[in-house]
């Protein structure tokens, strides 16, 4: 079981990291959740490491992920965030508190279309620049998910990029704002917040 990270980020909020080294043979399959809408075999994978991170953080492996009308997952008692990307698989939960959480591999891959998600009033200077900054609002999506916001919708006032930082993201559909906390490093990109 290659969980690598068990961590309390608040009194009410938990994040769970796993490492997907397994084939989708050897991971454990959920009983109850209907996956055959799920044709690839690296996004089975993925999905079902999400399930055994549920499985781990609750101590149930009969639960079932739904979707409310917005998209947002939904697990009775729970708010949840979950993410997966090649290789790895993420899934922040709060018995009380909003959450949302986001992972990206590392790769070069996001300047290509840098365009397409950051502003022209944002930095976009390097690569991790660019992934912290497609993360974060992707967190902030899942986050504020009733507003369904566009990328140009948020913006990330400037910040000092460092292996782990907190930067802020501007909801300019309802101007607000909210704290996510980063972390980048060779192997991905990590974003979430926890409502405060």
């Amino acid at each position: 079981m290659p969980l690598i990270r068990d961590e309390k980020i608040s009194a009410d909020a938990r994040l769970c990291i796993w490492q997907i080294t397994e084939s989708l043979d050897d991971l454990p399959r959920p009983a109850s959740a209907d996956l055959s809408h799920l044709h690839s075999r690296s996004r089975l994978c993925e999905v079902t490491a999400v399930y055994a991170l549920l499985a781990y953080m609750t101590g149930r492996n009969d639960l079932v992920i739904m979707h409310d009308g917005t998209g947002r997952p939904m697990v009775d008692g729970w708010h949840l965030s979950i993410s997966h990307t090649k290789g790895w698989a993420a899934l922040i939960m709060s018995r009380t508190k909003a959450v949302g959480v986001d992972i990206e591999f590392f790769s070069d891959r996001v300047s290509r279309v840098a365009d397409k998600f950051i502003r022209h009033d944002e930095c976009r200077e390097s690569v991790g620049v660019q992934l912290v900054n497609w993360s974060a609002k992707e967190t902030v999506y899942k986050f504020f998910n009733k507003e369904k916001l566009e990328y140009f919708e948020m913006r990330l006032k400037p910040f000092a990029l460092q292996p782990k930082g907190r930067v802020e993201v501007e909801d300019l559909k309802v101007p607000k704002s909210v704290w996510v906390t980063y972390e980048l490093n060779a192997d991905y990109a990590l974003t979430y917040t926890v409502e405060e």
